[in-house]
């Protein structure tokens, strides 16, 4: 590692200018570098076949059908790139790893989790460290590209979390691009014999042990420093049940040479983040949480329950989005196992059990303190779900006839897309507009070509595919009450200059009235920081606002109210199909 280390072209360039900062760069490398040692990790591993089993009922790896490592590190440098939700993330996929294949993984930790004790444990389970930010750091940089160029050279098997910290939402975070940039810039310095093959890796849940955290920093807390006391708390987890761990392995993205390093970088992450996101697995736990906290009175029952999972089951399997190994068998097994979930989150106290004496009935709700944390399993999912979510109001407004021709049609439904662009990563237009026939066919049980098609439905044909799509009716509604708030704040704040610390501050103050004495928020998790900022970039990008240096001012009140109106419109619309769909069940 050394040797090539030392050998790296611009690291070489670097020192004949500037001789005298090679003990700087020699301290450096000794900041950044780990060491794999297989004994340890081998006895690492044992013990957490006897402590993962007492914490999770499975931590499970599902690799492609044709996935040979051996094969493939003959041919190409492997890089692991996963999503990121918990510490968790670096002891499951090296575990996991390593069981499977006996294959030591080289991964990119931040440097605040070289803590005291646990950073030399880190280090010799193949963990190496990297400053935050280093941009303007010219010996950092290259010394950080020397590390990447030798790992490179060693071939040895990088791990990096594309997203560049942990998801605080569950949602996944637009890749950070810098590690992406350095391994194709070293790559290029090298002999190329190989290519560099980048495997997608989707990590998902079933329960977070920063949950807290999570929230604290959701409702605006300061992130909190990691300290080694707070890692040995992980004692308290063994108070609690923790479900399964999922990972998947994408199918790998090949690089062989660049022609545009920064187009090339942007794709490449965007391939990575896209094929994470098509991976990510319905887990029981989300799968519930999804179930759960759209239930229009936050109240319901096993038949409930059971029902809408059979109709999400049913709708993945016909669009191919993946399920776990417990969901995608006979719907009995299936039945079982999100029974078993259930009981996990009313053990964890996530969930009550309400008890009706005179009716016999049993009933479920969502502890309010705890509908926070669910709606991180829940967002984990619903980038699955965003057309039928949003197709509620396309069907309203054919219902009504208030589309009368396809281009009404078109625009309604790509206006329905941009309210979204800063919450998910969105198919094209096309893509959108075709995806959205393909639903609208396997609603009617017939092939629906074109949206000329789509116009001339008739209310049964409307009511028949709305039947079918409803389970996801209220999935974007705590989305939709946020930025029914954040106009509601523009129009306090517009005739002054505001900070985004201030508009958040009054979105709260107008959200913590709303849902207590208000008629459009209904959800207890409409509030939450990360919504906040997109809902005020979404604004921003409508032209509503100009703002730079976190100074912003309105500029068009008329077109906030405009906005205001259609989310509410939106609310009404999901309010109305729920209560249907409430009274026919």
């Amino acid at each position: 590692m050394k040797k090539h280390f030392w050998s790296y072209p611009k690291l070489k360039e670097l020192l004949e200018k500037h001789p005298e900062d090679k003990n700087k760069i020699q301290d450096i490398f000794d900041e950044i570098h780990g060491e794999f040692n297989e004994k340890l990790v081998s006895r690492t591993s044992k013990f957490f076949d006897k402590t993962f089993r007492k914490l999770y009922d499975q931590v499970n790896l599902q690799v492609p059908f044709d996935f040979d490592l051996d094969e493939l590190q003959k041919k190409h440098h492997i890089i692991l790139v996963p999503n990121h939700q918990s510490h968790a993330d670096y002891l499951a996929i090296t575990y996991l790893f390593y069981k499977t294949f006996k294959k030591a993984l080289y991964v990119a930790g931040g440097i605040n989790l070289n803590i005291f004790l646990f950073g030399r444990f880190f280090r010799k389970t193949g963990a190496f460290f990297i400053r935050r930010s280093f941009s303007k750091d010219i010996p950092y940089r290259t010394s950080f590209e020397a590390y990447v160029y030798a790992l490179l050279k060693s071939d040895r098997i990088l791990e990096f979390f594309f997203e560049g910290g942990r998801s605080r939402t569950g949602k996944l975070l637009a890749p950070r691009y810098g590690l992406f940039q350095i391994l194709l810039e070293t790559h290029s310095l090298t002999d190329k014999k190989k290519s560099l093959l980048f495997v997608p890796v989707s990590i998902a849940h079933e329960h977070v042990p920063e949950e807290k955290a999570h929230s604290h920093e959701l409702g605006g807390g300061i992130k909190k420093k990691e300290k080694a006391a707070q890692v040995l708390k992980i004692y308290k987890l063994f108070n609690k049940k923790l479900g399964s761990i999922h990972a998947t392995l994408g199918k790998g993205i090949e690089v062989k040479e660049i022609s545009n390093l920064r187009a090339d970088t942007q794709r490449l992450a965007f391939a990575c983040f896209k094929t994470v996101g098509k991976n990510m697995p319905i887990t029981p736990t989300s799968l519930l949480s999804l179930i759960l906290l759209d239930a229009p009175s936050g109240v319901t029952n096993w038949e409930s329950i059971e029902s809408k999972a059979k109709e999400i089951i049913t709708y993945c399997k016909r669009f191919l989005i993946p399920l776990t190994p417990s969901l995608s068998e006979s719907f009995e097994n299936s039945k079982n196992n999100i029974l078993e979930a259930l009981n996990i989150l009313i053990s964890n106290k996530k969930v009550e059990v309400l008890k009706n004496e005179h009716l016999g009935e049993i009933f479920y709700s969502v502890k309010k303190k705890e509908r926070i944390h669910l709606l991180y399993f829940k967002n984990m999912i619903l980038h699955h779900f965003v057309l039928p979510a949003i197709m509620n109001t396309v069907l309203y407004q054919l219902k009504e006839r208030k589309i009368s021709n396809v281009e009404e049609l078109t625009d309604l439904l790509l206006e329905k897309r941009s309210e979204l662009l800063f919450e998910f990563y969105l198919p094209s237009n096309q893509e959108l507009l075709a995806n959205a026939l393909e639903i609208m066919s396997y609603s009617t049980g017939r092939e629906i070509e074109n949206l000329s098609e789509v116009v001339k439905l008739t209310d049964d044909d409307v009511d028949q595919i709305t039947s079918k799509i409803n389970v996801f009716s209220s999935g974007l509604s705590y989305i939709n009450e946020c930025y029914y708030l954040a106009a509601k704040a523009l129009d306090h704040l517009r005739k002054k200059e505001f900070t985004l610390e201030k508009f958040t501050k009054i979105v709260k103050e107008i959200y913590t009235i709303e849902l207590k004495h208000g008629r459009m928020v209904q959800f207890e998790e409409s509030f939450s920081v990360p919504v906040v900022k997109s809902a005020l970039n979404f604004y921003k990008y409508k032209g509503c606002l100009v703002g730079h240096d976190d100074k912003f001012k309105v500029v068009d009140i008329d077109s906030v109210f405009e906005l205001k109106k259609r989310f509410a419109e939106d609310l009404n619309i999901n309010l109305i199909m729920n209560l249907s769909k409430s009274a026919q069940d």
